[in-house]
């Protein structure tokens, strides 16, 4: 098979699923298909993985055939080189804008946040701008930030909350770029090859992942559209998300975003998941926007997602479920890209037996 991941022609985008029980292959075969794009490109087509397991930032002979930076979270004291709070422009109307989404973005992950707790966020992320807008780095960390609440619930008397909690192990585990670093943050994201190992983290795994794709997703906003050439499209970077079952039932602005506009600026979407289930939420349809999926064996798989994902017949669905059960590791079900065929069956091959 021949996957033509950036034909213009004959694809509407990019973004590609990969389905199946842990032990049937997947893993090796996000790796294998990395590999091909990084080689295949000359290492101009870029990729950040989150590591959700850490069964991949071990993989010396993958960080070395990918040219791979690590970064292992919560592990020697190691810290992404992000910053969330680097914006294009630090203007008031751009900074309140930013708080609020903040705010959004981290009630969107912990429930427990409410309105009151989202509009203390709001304030402190805005407070913490204005302290800094007079210096050569015009953008708070999370200190700040965690500082700027725990004053405010000082002056209120008010007790530590859910808030307070998640500010507080932002700060304390040094999970971003401060102020006082040694390195300076990362000025862009998109040409960047990292893995963002966050499987030593006890919480906070789908809240950094969540500001990482927000910061992702403004700096695509910023780009150009990427440029075709003989109906292929340059593709700039591939965001790769293991265990995505643990945030699709997100309603994570940004990545939807990025699934909806990335195409035109070459940023691409590769999800790595355990059932087409996962793909069924009701507030975005992620279905119709994976132009690629493979189906590793699942089970408990209903014929809607797999209609859905591989766009074949009710009929063929249901005779497929059984199918889909009982595949051997390395069989897979997928999206035939001949119209005269609803899916074809094939044997994925292994990064360790390519590379």
């Amino acid at each position: 098979m021949i996957m033509e991941l950036n034909n213009t022609a004959k694809h509407a985008n990019s973004h590609l699923a990969i389905m199946g029980k842990p032990g049937t292959g997947k893993t090796q075969f996000v790796l294998k298909i990395l590999t091909d794009i990084r080689q295949q490109s000359n290492y101009q087509t870029n990729f950040i993985y989150f590591d959700y397991k850490g069964d991949v930032v071990d993989n010396e002979r993958f960080l070395e055939t990918a040219k791979v930076h690590p970064f292992r979270l919560l592990q020697g004291g190691e810290s992404l080189p992000i910053n969330p709070f680097v914006l294009p422009a630090y203007d008031e109307q751009t900074v309140n804008v930013s708080a609020r989404e903040k705010a959004e973005s981290f009630a969107s992950i912990n429930s427990k946040l409410g309105v009151v707790q989202k509009g203390a966020l709001t304030e402190a992320i805005r407070a913490a701008y204005a302290q800094r807008a007079d210096s050569a780095a015009p953008y708070p960390d999370f200190h700040d930030v965690y500082r700027m609440v725990a004053a405010m619930y000082e002056a209120d008397n008010k007790k530590d909350d859910s808030l307070i909690e998640v500010l507080r192990d932002l700060s304390d585990f040094d999970l971003f770029w401060r102020h006082g670093s040694d390195v300076a943050p990362i000025d862009r994201l998109s040409n960047r090859t990292l893995l963002i190992d966050v499987h030593a983290m006890p919480v906070l795994k789908e809240l950094v992942a969540y500001l990482v794709i927000e910061r992702l997703y403004k700096e695509m906003a910023l780009l150009p559209d990427s440029p075709v050439r003989d109906g292929r499209r340059t593709i700039r970077s591939i965001l790769v998300i293991d265990e995505a079952h643990n945030y699709l039932s997100q309603r994570n602005i940004f990545l939807q975003r990025i699934i909806r506009e990335g195409r035109s600026k070459g940023i691409v979407v590769f999800f790595a998941s355990q059932s087409p289930n996962d793909y069924q939420q009701k507030f975005f349809n992620f279905q119709e926007l994976l132009e690629f999926a493979f189906i590793f064996q699942c089970e408990g798989v209903s014929a809607a997602s797999v209609q859905d994902i591989l766009g074949c017949s009710n009929k063929t669905a249901k005779d497929l479920q059984t199918e889909i059960a009982r595949l051997e590791p390395w069989q897979v079900v997928a999206r035939s890209p001949e119209k005269t065929e609803e899916f074809v069956k094939f044997t994925a091959e292994a990064f360790y037996k390519n590379y």
